[in-house]
């Protein structure tokens, strides 16, 4: 066997079942591709019991072996679609975000709000930052069950008629700040492109260009909470991606308010909840996007982290 069963500081469980599940290599120099090529079956079956693996201790050095490594699960590739540039290092591989390491990432599930979204993402730790700049995950099941014992009749009214989220980008980049223009989004300053882009990629209800050249796009009503393979996940986070909320509105299906109280829960439950993975040079995480949120917290540079995205 190529891989023997490790544990990590950070680790917990939940139900018994350890997150994320952390497996070593069996022997000195073992190549992680080839161990993953021989095991992939029993792989998938592990990710989808504990919805993350971290791979520690092999000699992952490069993004080309991090590339070897996706390639030898089998996996379709996936296309990123988002306000993210991301920068092509190897086959598959792609850097993971512009956004200043000094700044947060909140919990979300990657590229939720598009129509096609990945079912597994891959990290990988090229080189980990000197401070910080961990990467956060959590079972989005937990989140669910924590949110219905804590705040009941908000769930309630929110299976009941959802939620809207009304999202407002710019159509160029703000000096100063991450790209979160819908020409970035959208890959074109073309409205009547744009507007075919979002019917091809995008799971928003509508969208309007402003004379202002903003566009204003709206999702839902729709409940935020999604089944995949038996488990609840809170699929649709009611949190900015950033720090820097400007231009996200998230209201109930008929426009009301949410509460104060129902937002600290939540970031209460994810902050009691999740696991920061304190990186180490070589790791690959693999998660399950589908039922795993995850996060980036503030750090020094420099930080490397690789990403690749599988459908």
């Amino acid at each position: 066997m190529a891989f023997v069963e490790g544990k990590i500081e950070e680790e917990r469980l939940f139900g018994g079942v350890v997150f994320p599940k952390t497996l070593f290599p069996s022997n000195a120099g073992e190549d992680l591709a080839i161990a993953v090529a021989k095991e992939r079956n029993r792989l998938s079956k592990v990710l989808k019991e504990h919805g993350a693996i971290l791979f520690r201790g092999f000699d992952v050095g490069s993004a080309e072996d991090f590339s070897r490594v996706v390639e030898a699960f089998g996996w379709d590739e996936m296309g990123y679609v988002g306000a993210t540039t991301r920068v092509k290092m190897a086959n598959r591989v792609f850097s993971a975000n512009e956004i200043p390491l000094d700044q947060s990432i909140n919990f979300h599930h990657e590229m939720a709000l598009t129509k096609e979204y990945p079912s597994k993402i891959f990290f990988y730790c090229f080189e980990p930052a000197p401070l910080g700049g961990e990467t956060s995950i959590v079972p989005s099941n937990v989140i669910v069950e924590k949110m219905e014992e804590q705040m009941l009749k908000f769930m309630e009214k929110v299976s009941d008629i959802g939620l809207i989220f009304h999202i407002t980008r710019p159509k160029e980049k703000i000096q100063g700040s991450v790209d979160n223009s819908w020409k970035c989004l959208l890959k074109t300053d073309d409205v009547v492109e744009a507007e075919k882009r979002v019917r091809e990629k995008l799971s928003c209800t509508s969208v309007k260009f402003n004379n202002d050249g903003t566009a204003k796009f709206t999702y839902g009503p729709v409940n935020p909470v999604r089944e995949f393979g038996g488990k609840k996940a809170w699929f649709l986070p009611i949190l900015g991606y950033s720090e820097n909320k400007k231009g996200v509105d998230i209201s109930f299906g008929d426009g009301s308010d949410i509460s104060r109280e129902a937002i600290d829960a939540y970031k209460g439950i994810l902050e009691e909840n999740c696991v920061d993975l304190k990186w180490k040079k070589g790791d690959v995480l693999l998660v399950d996007n589908l039922t795993i949120q995850h996060a980036r917290r503030a750090g020094r540079p420099p930080r490397a982290i690789y990403v690749s995205i599988c459908k």
